[in-house]
């Protein structure tokens, strides 16, 4: 039921000038740290992104969108369509920070209950990333995204989703880097600073 997590990483990168998908920190990208950890948790880890020659020594699926230029939305259509479990986790390129323990937690909290996705507000807004979605909700993701509906938000107030309170989350997430997005220059260079990251 948890066998699959996918990574994220068709975006833009309007905002970051450059492919985000070539992030590094210590000498490595944010995505092959990401595989390597989803990896050790998840027996199929997909990457959704349009330029597969980045992961040829990767050794994961990698996935490309049905609906070309909609978004983060469009990229959890692909990754349910091509998952081997029902439960897909989902994290982005730009997202460098996983915290399994929360993995785990919401993993329990899963079992054997009939949701559309597992999220968690924080300051009153669902995080749509660092969650897991259902293969259930592929038929409203169809319908969202063929309407062109793009929004992530909009698609989980209509679904039923497990929201989890920021107070449950919070002893298992700190400082709440499991959501932290790396979307200007400024808060890459914030991040390779604080992590040590060479260049």
């Amino acid at each position: 039921m948890f066998k699959s997590a996918a990574i994220l990483a068709g975006g833009k990168s309007t905002r970051m000038g450059f492919d985000k998908q070539l992030l590094e920190a210590g000498g490595r990208t944010v995505v092959e740290q990401l595989i390597v950890q989803l990896k050790a948790r998840f027996a199929d880890v997909l990457v959704t992104s349009p330029t597969p020659q980045l992961y040829a020594a990767s050794q994961v699926r990698v996935i490309q969108d049905v609906y070309r230029d909609s978004g983060p939305l469009a990229g959890i259509h692909a990754a349910l369509l091509h998952a081997q479990s029902r439960w897909v986790f989902i994290t982005a390129c730009d997202m460098p920070y996983l915290e399994l323990p929360y993995i785990d937690f919401m993993i329990q909290r899963l079992h054997g209950a009939d949701y559309g996705a597992c999220v968690t507000e924080v300051h009153g807004r669902l995080q749509p990333f660092h969650a897991f979605y259902s293969r259930d909700a592929l038929p409203l993701l169809d319908t969202h995204l063929q309407r062109g509906h793009c929004s992530v938000t909009r698609f989980l107030r209509e679904i039923k989703a497990l929201v989890i309170p920021e107070e449950e989350a919070a002893p298992l997430v700190p400082g709440w880097r499991a959501f932290l997005n790396l979307n200007t220059p400024q808060e890459y260079a914030r991040f390779r600073g604080e992590t040590h990251g060479s260049g």
